[in-house]
């Protein structure tokens, strides 16, 4: 059987073009793993769709091989993608039962351009339902489609969300690289949770047509993998440069409790010693979650609204509510009060209710982050407080593994997260494979031997 456990991009490429095996061998590789983990004893949930035509995908692409022709750098290379993203002919759920009947006529835009670049879509991945915007009890990971992601890693302990599968079969190797996407932290919150490397692009870097949307003001896509080359190779084979110039970083200095982050940050400036760096202890202007939340219960009703009318669907928000309530055990066991929220709201973007609060958020992030890049071309730190003002701002950023320390939040889990200007994603993959080196991916050992089966036992 081909080895596909922690195998990067460039390996499974390399043995493509020497003839070692064929996609339709790798893919079928990728399945069995799938399958291994997707039933007792660990049903990990990560993968909630197997796209039934990936071998055939497979097939083809390894015709056009043998006749000369490779698409481009992820010719043959199985991926997975987030279950609010269409892929024609197999359903998009968001892990919402009211929508298990909408199949998708089409590819979104972003399979249409993975497609482009030779990539074999093998399935769907879980996430926390409608992108973890349906209750605010309602556990990281969890679908009423797909149930409970688990942990890669700690399996006690939160998968987080909501691409929550997508980290999880990332860091399980149940693909090559994985597809999420993010409004805030869906995409460097189960990176760091599962130790790998997520990168958030600008927002409308790629696009988001024909993605299940959460609020078009913050909604990304993005890679997610085991090393920065793997994410880099998925975003040059899309967007294009990898590398760039960076000498001046700041250092948002972590909250002097967070022991964890004050020695990550410590740790990442002793040994990075390309970089300038210069810490940034200052005030900042003071965070409004307030205005965050409520542009996104405005944009969440119109935008979901507009994406089920535009696929020709006779249902809203209102009909998924409704739905919903008539059977709250089996189709709502948290609860709906986001999606109650949001259907509260007008849905009206031009009335002066949104406007304000869409004004204030992006005021607050972006004044903060432009702050912290005066005179750098990255801004870095160990905790999320960059993850949530490059989410609301639209920034692109990026979090890289850097090692387990000690027994605390996420099992003493540790991730650098680095943001840049808009558009700068380059400067983002320079840093993060510098950062990269002196960092330790945890890798699991879930399935590995029989000592990792011990928590089903307890």
């Amino acid at each position: 059987m081909i080895k596909v456990r922690e195998q990067d991009i460039a390996t499974l490429s390399l043995g493509l073009q020497q003839g070692k095996f064929t996609s339709v061998e790798l893919t079928t590789a990728y399945l069995e793993r799938m399958a291994f983990f997707s039933t007792p004893p660990f049903n990990v949930n990560a993968v909630v769709l197997v796209n039934p035509d990936a071998l055939a995908e497979a097939e083809i692409l390894d015709g056009e091989r043998q006749h000369g022709h490779v698409r481009g750098p992820l010719h043959g290379i199985p991926i997975l993608v987030k279950d609010n993203i269409d892929v024609a002919g197999l359903p998009t759920t968001a892990g919402a039962l009211a929508l298990t009947n909408n199949v998708a006529t089409q590819d979104a835009e972003l399979i249409q351009k993975l497609r482009e670049a030779g990539a074999i879509i093998l399935g769907k991945t879980n996430l926390s339902e409608f992108a973890h915007f349906k209750s605010d009890i309602e556990p990281s990971g969890f679908s009423v489609v797909g149930g409970q992601t688990i942990n890669a890693i700690f399996p006690d302990l939160t998968p987080s969300g909501s691409s929550s599968g997508s980290g999880v079969a990332a860091s399980l190797s149940l693909a090559a690289v994985t597809i999420g996407t993010e409004t805030n932290g869906s995409i460097l919150a189960p990176a760091q949770a599962n130790s790998v490397v997520g990168l958030k692009p600008t927002v409308g870097a790629w696009p988001v047509v024909g993605i299940l949307p959460l609020a078009h003001s913050q909604d990304a896509p993005g890679p997610i993998g085991r090393t920065v080359a793997d994410v880099a190779t998925v975003w040059q084979a899309l967007s294009g440069a990898t590398t760039a110039s960076v000498s001046d970083v700041t250092v948002l200095q972590p909250d002097e409790t967070d022991v964890l982050a004050q020695y990550v940050v410590n740790q990442m400036m002793a040994n990075l010693t390309s970089f300038t760096f210069k810490r940034y202890d200052a005030v900042l202007p003071p965070s409004d979650e307030a205005a965050e939340y409520q542009r996104l219960l405005f944009e969440f009703k119109h935008d979901l609204d507009e994406y089920l009318r535009e696929r020709g669907r006779n249902q809203s928000l209102t009909d998924i509510i409704a739905y919903n309530n008539a059977d709250l055990a089996t189709r709502a066991p948290f609860g709906q009060i986001l999606l109650l929220a949001a259907e509260a709201t007008t849905g009206d973007l031009s009335s002066p209710v949104y406007q304000d609060v869409d004004r204030r958020a992006r005021n607050y992030a972006t004044t903060s982050l432009e702050k912290l890049l005066t005179a750098s071309d990255v801004v870095v730190g160990a905790d999320f407080r960059l993850v949530d003002f490059a989410a609301v701002a639209g920034y692109p950023s990026i979090s890289i593994p850097f090692g387990q320390f000690g027994d605390v939040t996420f099992g003493g889990l540790a991730s650098i997260i680095a943001v840049a200007r808009p558009h700068e994603e380059a400067k983002l993959l320079t840093f993060a494979q510098a950062a990269e080196e002196i960092g330790q991916r945890v890798i699991p050992s879930l399935g590995e031997d029989s000592e990792t089966m011990a928590w089903q036992r307890d």
